[in-house]
């Protein structure tokens, strides 16, 4: 066996041993771990052979619509489907897989190296992943677990380099006792450019030659540490093309109450949605929306038609005209929307909302509740100054909630959602009239405010 079928062995067993769900495919196998969804490299496709762009960007819609990203692996000729993916904007990064074969350059000295354990690197590998513009809380949370699984699945060692006591670069050591992997190599954005990476990387190996007859590591195709690492005795000897679409950059933004939380939701989520919609949101009598949108229910296209709304709004996105609709969970279950929107919100800094609950899900006050969230949101968030809502004239359940936030009349208007005019009264809540019957917390935000420009306003 050669070392780049050796490599490819031990990386397939650890990735498999570490997915909760392996889903085989025409073309490959989906590993998939739904607990930590939001570590790409722990939900992917793994192309085991090549077709059509069209068919492995199909593919992973179709087993990844639990997820808000698309991930697909390939090796020999994976290169070739780059423009494909590149026109469906898909991202590629090749990885190169190098094995140790030679004495290192130069030593250094790795004084300030020690063996740790993954809990002494946890304030620093926070730091690491916080310091990212894609950095959240929640990924930090989640990267902490996938590794944790690692160590599950092989041994696992961490190396860590100090500065006047505090961790400033570290790596690890994965091995199967005959193969060693070096991964994770990372130092904190004030220290780089001090030689701490090449000294954690010298310690690791140094530990991995006493026992192992192969030692691996990975480097992108297009970074400087490929570099380093070929001083250090490491050569080419294989290559991974990791083909990426990213989910919005508002998938982070997530809102949180006692009860609820208000997020993005997956294609597998909204599909459930549209579902829970169909089960009725209101009588069959009544039309309280000023689109009668319910009223598509039988057709055999709501489903797709509902997630094409949703698409197209999040699509459609910009800073002068913008409507979000968040979706609200209760246990991780979707059980209605609420949405804010506005025009020209730089000049006006008004916002207007409008929401729905599955029917089995009202009564119970989470449409307060998901109202102050979002009101929140505004005031705190965006720094708006006013919010407007309209509910049908006989719609009690809404004009209640706006009340009890706070809102005042502020008229009426007529909408036409069955042809016939319906009177919708309005309601205004001023910011300094707001204050939150229940805590809220906000988390993402920073990308909100860049997608809508707020960071440029006066």
């Amino acid at each position: 066996m050669s070392e780049a079928e050796r490599i490819r062995s031990f990386s397939r067993r650890l990735e498999e041993a570490t997915a909760e769900r392996r889903e085989p495919f025409a073309h490959g196998v989906g590993l998939f771990s739904d607990s930590i969804s939001s570590v790409y490299d722990a939900n992917y496709l793994v192309l085991d052979e090549l077709a059509t762009v069209e068919e492995h960007v199909a593919e992973a819609d179709a087993l990844m619509e639990r997820f808000h990203h698309r991930k697909v692996v390939a090796f020999e000729g994976g290169r070739a489907l780059a423009p494909g993916f590149a026109e469906r904007g898909w991202k590629l990064a090749t990885h190169l897989v190098m094995a140790h074969h030679r004495e290192p350059d130069r030593l250094v000295d790795t004084s300030s190296v020690r063996e740790v354990t993954h809990e002494e690197l946890g304030a620093a590998k926070r730091a690491t992943t916080l310091a990212e513009a894609w950095g959240t809380n929640r990924l930090a949370e989640q990267l902490r677990q996938a590794k944790r699984r690692v160590g599950e699945a092989v041994s696992l060692r961490f190396f860590a380099a100090y500065l006047e006591g505090r961790v400033v670069a570290y790596c690890e050591l994965r091995s199967d006792g005959r193969t060693a992997q070096i991964e994770d190599v990372e130092t904190l954005p004030e220290f780089r450019g001090l030689g701490l990476g090449r000294a954690v990387v010298q310690f690791a190996l140094e530990e991995a030659r006493r026992t192992h007859d192969l030692v691996f590591l990975e480097a992108l195709e297009d970074d400087w540490p490929r570099e380093l690492y070929a001083k250090l005795g490491f050569d080419i000897v294989d290559e991974r093309h990791l083909y990426l679409h990213t989910g919005h950059p508002l998938t982070g933004l997530r809102l949180h109450t006692p009860r609820l939380e208000l997020r993005l939701a997956t294609v597998a989520e909204l599909r459930a949605l549209a579902q829970l919609a169909l089960e009725g949101i209101h009588q069959p009598t009544e039309m309280p929306f000023e689109i009668a949108w319910t009223d598509n229910a039988g057709s055999p296209t709501f489903v797709d038609d509902f997630l094409e709304f949703h698409r197209t709004k999040l699509s459609t996105l910009t800073p002068e005209d913008w409507r979000l609709e968040l979706i609200t969970f209760f246990d991780g279950e979707p059980i209605g929307t609420q949405g804010i929107g506005a025009t020209g919100f730089a000049r006006e800094r008004t916002v207007s909302t409008g929401s729905w609950l599955g029917r089995r899900w009202q009564g119970r006050g989470l449409g307060t509740e998901q109202r102050a969230a979002i009101l929140k949101l505004a005031f705190d968030g965006l720094g708006a100054q006013a919010a407007v809502s309209s509910a049908w004239e006989r719609n009690d359940a809404s004009l209640g909630v706006s009340r009890k936030l706070g809102y005042i009349d502020a008229g009426t208007k007529l909408s036409h959602p069955r042809g016939e005019p319906l009177v919708h009264r309005v309601l205004r809540l001023e910011r300094a009239g707001f204050h939150s019957p229940v805590p809220v917390e906000i988390e993402g935000l920073d990308a909100l405010r860049s997608q809508l420009g707020i960071d440029k306003l006066a």
